[in-house]
């Protein structure tokens, strides 16, 4: 019994290593992995839809009532989804099961979170990835300079100067799986691209 147990627990550590090995190479070819920014879809900030208030011309938004109820409880929630371009350049296949995620820009940090859609890009392919967004952006919106520079920015872009770009960066921590535990990536994959404004509004695709 003693040796049929010790056998047993050979084999499920054997296993977990193995799981865990397989997890490490999908990793390494994520890293080599190159990434662009497709697009920005179903942008709302508190139950407004942003591409619509941008391409509507309305700036100003501490005027619309949800934002300006947000600001009064502290709490101003923005959804959508990113479209991630990944191409795999590598001969191993690239992927990870879960991911921490946050979303600068001009490096500062507007959201985090967390993404749990398993990403699998096979050896020499692309694949679009869809990030969830889903935060409370009330830190970044009370803060007055970095809110300046991103309506000058919109702005701009709406008097017809195509040209104007703004940095948007987007920091990935993989999480591996081993049994009933979790570890996570020590730092980020961080993808930085310097985007126009017309990816918010939908009219534009990189």
């Amino acid at each position: 019994m003693l040796k049929k147990c010790t056998l047993l627990i050979g084999v499920i550590a054997l296993l977990m290593a193995c799981g865990l090995d397989k997890q490490a190479k999908e990793l390494r070819a994520l890293e080599n992995c190159r990434y662009e920014f497709v697009s920005a879809d179903s942008i709302f900030l508190a139950g407004t839809d942003v591409g619509r208030l941008i391409a509507g011309g309305r700036l100003d938004v501490g005027s619309l009532p949800g934002v300006a109820l947000g600001f009064l409880n502290r709490d101003i929630p923005l959804s959508g989804l990113l479209q991630v371009r990944v191409t795999n350049p590598t001969k191993s296949r690239a992927g990870i099961q879960q991911f921490a995620y946050k979303i600068l820009i001009e490096d500062r940090e507007v959201m985090d979170g967390t993404s749990d859609l398993p990403v699998i890009i096979p050896a020499g392919e692309t694949v679009t990835v869809p990030v969830k967004l889903q935060a409370n952006v009330y830190s970044f919106l009370s803060d007055r300079q970095t809110q300046g520079k991103l309506l000058a920015f919109l702005k701009k872009v709406q008097n017809g100067q195509s040209d104007e770009k703004i940095k948007v960066s987007l920091k990935i921590k993989p999480t591996l799986a081993l049994g009933n535990k979790q570890l996570n990536y020590p730092g980020y994959i961080t993808v930085d691209k310097a985007v126009d404004g017309r990816m918010l509004t939908g009219k534009q695709v990189l």
